[in-house]
Parts: C-alpha cells; sequence; structure tokens
C-alpha cells in the first residue's frame, strides 16, 4: 500500500469526494451489499482504511460488525481513530498501523478494498495483496472492491467531472497526467483475472463511472 505523509491526512475527505466520482455513493452500495449478507455479529476486514470512512460507512449499517481496520500512515490512521470516536464506534474497531502482511491468519467475514489497488504495481504486488485478504477470509466470504481501472475512453469526459467538481482545467489537467504516469491503473479484465488467481470468484460489477469500478467478488471454498 501507499503511505501518505500525515498532512495528506487533513484535507482528504474534502478531496477525495472532488476526486474520485462516486466516491461517497460507492461505501454505500457497500454498506448495503454486507448489510443484506449479515444480520448479526461478524468481522470484516479493511486493508488501507485512511481516514475511515469506508469503516463509518459500513459500521452505521452493521450494528453488530466488528472490524479490522489496516492503515500504513499514522496521520490517516489517526484521522480515522478520532472520527470513529466521535461516531462512538470506536470500540468496534481494532486498528492496526502497518501492512496486510503484519496481521495474524486470523479469519474475517468480509473484506472491503477501496482505492488501493492502483497504487500497486502489476509485478506481483496487485496479486500478493488479494491473496493476502483472500487468506485471512473464511470460505464463500464477499470482497468488495472500488478502485481505478483503466479506461481511456472516458478521461475526457473524467476530466470535465473535475472541472464541474470546481478544479481549474489546469488542475484537472494535471490529475489525469498523474493518473496516466504514477497510477497503475490495470484493465477491468485484468482485475477480474486477479481476483480469480487470488482464490476469488462470482466476480460481478456494482459500479462503474469514468474509470472507477466496483466489483464484487466471493472467497472460493477450499479444497
Amino acid at each position: 500500500m501507499t503511505i501518505f505523509p500525515n498532512h495528506a491526512a487533513l484535507d482528504y475527505d474534502d478531496r477525495i469526494v472532488r476526486l474520485v466520482p462516486g466516491y461517497p455513493l460507492s461505501l454505500d452500495l457497500m454498506a448495503c451489499m454486507l448489510a443484506t449478507r449479515f444480520n448479526g455479529p461478524c468481522r470484516i476486514l479493511v486493508p488501507g482504511c485512511g481516514t475511515g470512512a469506508e469503516v463509518l460507512a459500513l459500521a452505521s449499517l452493521l450494528p453488530y460488525a466488528r472490524f479490522t481496520a489496516v492503515e500504513p500512515s499514522p496521520g490517516m490512521l489517526e484521522v480515522a481513530r478520532r472520527k470513529l470516536a466521535l461516531a462512538r464506534m470506536e470500540d468496534r474497531v481494532t486498528f492496526i498501523q502497518g501492512m496486510i502482511d503484519d496481521l495474524p491468519d486470523d479469519q474475517h467475514d468480509a473484506a472491503t478494498l477501496s482505492l488501493v489497488l492502483h497504487f500497486l504495481p502489476d509485478d506481483g504486488a496487485k496479486a500478493a495483496l488479494l491473496a493476502e485478504i483472500a487468506r485471512r477470509l473464511v470460505d464463500n466470504a464477499p470482497l468488495l472492491l472500488f478502485d481505478a481501472v483503466w479506461s481511456n475512453a472516458t478521461d475526457n469526459a473524467l476530466g470535465f467531472w473535475l472541472q464541474q467538481q470546481g478544479h481549474d482545467e489546469e488542475t484537472a489537467n494535471a490529475v489525469l497526467k498523474r493518473m496516466n504516469s504514477q497510477w497503475h491503473r490495470p484493465s477491468p479484465e485484468r482485475v477480474s483475472q486477479l481476483l480469480a488467481e487470488a482464490g476469488f470468484s462470482a466476480i460481478e460489477p456494482f459500479f462503474q463511472a469514468f474509470g472507477f469500478l466496483g466489483l464484487r467478488a466471493q472467497r472460493r471454498q477450499r479444497r
């Protein structure tokens, strides 16, 4: 995972909704899908939890769930702690500063992964992350993934959308340039392939907009 500098956490929540189309909606959809799956105690793994928006959205609809929230950036994790404390949900979350490799092999009933995969090169790093998540899930556990994918056909529309969010043309173009030069955006087909190789099946989309894709997958049964 990318380790954000501490100062990036200060305005992350304000920036992300103006940089990623459908970000709040994607979290709401994840929460709804898990809420219809679990109506009692469950454990949910959230690697790269950032400032805690993901955990907060899930916890609000899953009152009996407990969360393992993993984040390498101390600044981001501190914001997440404060956010969950303010919502009086901090006692339901185990916060871990580090990478998923730092976790024990405790089994979870579900996992979410938002805006993490595109930071990792497709040189085995993406596959390794997904495999580590799969290793910590019970059979048939859902994984809800939301991330940027390669979609050259929609970059112009994304640039226009960014300007509608208050960014000037120069800033919008800089965002697109950064996505193309620094991000490791796989094709939607490649994401599905990586998930299948990591041990997931029943892969289907639940969200898509301007190069951002939400997929639902299920941990295959171990033999």
